[in-house]
């Protein structure tokens, strides 16, 4: 199995590396230029939940490199983790150079597939969603964290033979796969619970601070139903889906049970901590709000963290 990560970024460095460890054929594509800064590997401090207990292994990986892609090039998938937003803006280059590859896109969706289906068919394209994150120190080491698991499914639902593809890659790096059955959903659901926690963490001064506070994660309790009232708009069952199920209990329950969990879940409360690129998280905010006021869904929670997305008090 031949891999081309696309970028390397936080994501595609922590899972090509995964991959490589796990004896998988990975490169990484970067943008002309970048190959010379990254010959020498990538540091990093891995806290890895794929290890009983989490632990975290200092490590170097030395990524195979490429500036050019070319339909002759002969790997079977790419990967590819980039911000939601961008994801236009590498579709021309991959419907150029895939030939005989698939690409499995790796990242937040909340706008659905019609852009992707303007540049690939559906049959060239599935869809997964990475549970790692982290950024660079001052140094310039990858300070990241990994849990065992990754999501995939394929746009109908079916269990595909490269569903089954994927899946053995990636469990054969002991990463366990959760096949959805209805992929767009999952990650609308996601998007949506991820947006109104990201809005408390502005309020909150950052997601350390609101970890340690019940009350601040009340916030994103209640912020967060309201984004799932945009998703339930949106023709989405929420309640087919486990991760939603805690905002609607009552929101103290919900907030002490995200409170217990982040105190014994080291790796997700290290992916929260370390994901700092506040242009984005501002993003997802705003995608979950602009389709709510279109749907004329009430978010007076959600609205009521705004001024704190918009103006933070410190980078989050």
């Amino acid at each position: 199995m031949r891999i081309l990560m696309f970028g390397a970024g936080v994501i595609g460095t922590v899972y090509g590396f995964a991959l490589a460890q796990a004896g998988v054929d990975v490169t990484h594509y970067v943008r002309p230029g970048k190959k010379q800064t990254l010959e020498k590997g990538i540091s990093m401090r891995l806290l890895d939940g794929r290890l009983k207990p989490p632990q975290e292994v200092s490590a170097h990986y030395q990524l195979k490199l490429v500036e050019t892609l070319s339909p002759a090039d002969g790997y079977d998938f790419y990967i590819v983790s980039v911000r939601h937003y961008q994801l236009g803006s590498v579709l021309p280059i991959l419907k150029e150079s895939l030939g005989g590859a698939e690409v499995l896109f790796f990242n937040g969706n909340w706008a659905g597939f019609d852009l992707i289906d303007q540049f690939l068919p559906r049959e060239k394209y599935l869809w997964g969603f990475p549970v790692a994150g982290g950024g660079y120190s001052v140094e310039g080491v990858l300070n990241a964290a990994l849990l065992d698991e990754v999501r995939l499914g394929e746009v109908d639902g079916q269990v595909t033979p490269r569903v089954d593809q994927l899946r053995g890659v990636f469990e054969q790096a002991h990463l366990k796969v959760d096949i959805q059955q209805n992929i767009e959903h999952w990650l609308w659901v996601h998007f949506a619970i991820n947006s109104g926690v990201i809005g408390a963490a502005f309020k909150a001064g950052g997601a350390a601070q609101l970890l340690n506070s019940v009350p601040r994660l009340h916030d994103a309790i209640l912020a967060g139903r309201e984004a799932l009232a945009v998703c339930k708009a949106r023709g989405v069952d929420v309640m087919g889906f486990e991760d939603a199920k805690s905002f609607y209990q009552p929101a103290w329950l919900g907030a002490m049970a995200i409170w217990l969990m982040m105190k014994t879940n080291a790796p997700a409360r290290k992916i929260m901590e370390t994901h700092t690129a506040v242009d984005e998280l501002q993003e997802i905010y705003r995608d979950v709000l602009k389709t709510g006021q279109a749907l004329h869904i009430a978010m007076p929670h959600y609205l009521a963290l705004q001024d704190y997305v918009e103006h933070p008090r410190v980078q989050v």
